[in-house]
């Protein structure tokens, strides 16, 4: 198979490599790699390096990486050679650059060309799940791994001391370097949440606490009927949101409430307020919480809660598995 794809190739970094390596393995023939000239670069970058230069570093990386069999030519409009060339049979482009590769096929068939088949790879994403950009990796922001050059700013949408500390353990436990504050949104579930109100609080509390943060956090515990068990379980909910306003949502561990709790509840009380007064312990929600008092101290509310960020986590560890 021939293949093809077109680029800047300014600052090389991990989504450059995935796309050189997808047309690598569909390139059994013959991979034409295009590269944009420096006229065609300064169009929409204020500052891109030379074109000796972008070629140098990409002819090295190709070396590096023990690519063979390709082509290289200079792109002074969008399509060069992909345009007109015969026998091509594929191109490879990032998902933000999908257009681009439809007006290659219609300007191919102008020309009395097949269309090429078009591999769409999703964009490579930084610890905060931005794509990977060359102007990011100049300004500082992440390397060319996406990894951060700062710490990951996380808020959530509280004061309670538990929340935020369980939050911060389990963004720890994932990224090198992070700092985690609570943030006072208000109430956006009801005072006791019952199904679908406890995750649609934890999301509302998450969009309202990122401000100029990477990532908003939100947490809320809410009573969910089980069938099977014929009662209610206590669940925590945990979303998380980005600047991009993608969404990941998971949710610990869930546990019965003795009846005299239930009871209370049924008479307009919170869980909370329902087991402070039965455990004697003023505010147990901002302490070690229900799931502290009843299991003795063998699981505290942070670990429970901590669960739950972990959860919510999971597509921002496998980001490539779950966000394009």
């Amino acid at each position: 198979m021939r293949v093809c794809l077109g680029g800047t190739f300014d600052v090389l970094h991990a989504g450059h490599e995935a796309l050189l390596e997808k047309a690598f393995e569909l390139g059994d023939e013959e991979v034409i790699i295009g590269i944009t000239s420096d006229r065609m670069a300064r169009r929409t970058r204020k500052r891109v390096n030379p074109l000796a230069v972008r070629r140098r570093n990409l002819l090295a990386l190709l070396r590096r990486r023990g690519w063979r069999r390709y082509r290289m030519s200079v792109l002074e409009g969008i399509a060069g050679p992909a345009a007109y060339e015969e026998n091509l049979d594929a191109i490879v482009v990032s998902a933000e650059r999908v257009s681009g590769a439809h007006e290659i096929n219609e300007e191919r068939v102008r020309r009395g060309r097949k269309r090429m088949q078009v591999f769409v790879l999703p964009m490579v994403l930084a610890e905060d799940c931005l794509p990977v950009a060359a102007r990011r990796i100049r300004a500082g922001e992440i390397d060319r791994q996406g990894r951060m050059r700062r710490p990951l700013r996380v808020r959530v949408g509280t004061n309670n001391p538990v929340k935020v500390a369980a939050t911060k353990a389990a963004f720890v436990r994932v990224f090198p370097r992070v700092t985690v504050r609570g943030v006072d949104v208000g109430s956006p579930a009801p005072a006791q949440p019952r199904e679908h109100e406890t995750a649609a609080g934890a999301i509302a509390r998450a969009r309202a606490a990122i401000g100029a943060a990477n990532y908003g956090v939100g947490i809320e515990a809410g009573l969910f009927w089980d069938e099977g068990a014929k009662d209610y379980l206590d669940v925590q909910y945990c979303a998380i949101v980005d600047k991009r306003d993608l969404l990941s949502v998971g949710h610990g561990p869930g546990f019965r409430h003795p009846p005299a709790v239930l009871t209370a509840v049924g008479e307009g009380k919170t869980v909370g307020e329902a087991m402070a007064r039965i455990a004697h312990v003023k505010d147990i929600g901002r302490r070690e919480g229900a799931i502290g008092w009843l299991t003795n101290g063998a699981m505290d509310r942070t670990q429970l809660t901590e669960a739950a960020v972990l959860m919510a986590l999971v597509p921002r560890i496998r980001r490539d598995l779950y966000f394009a």
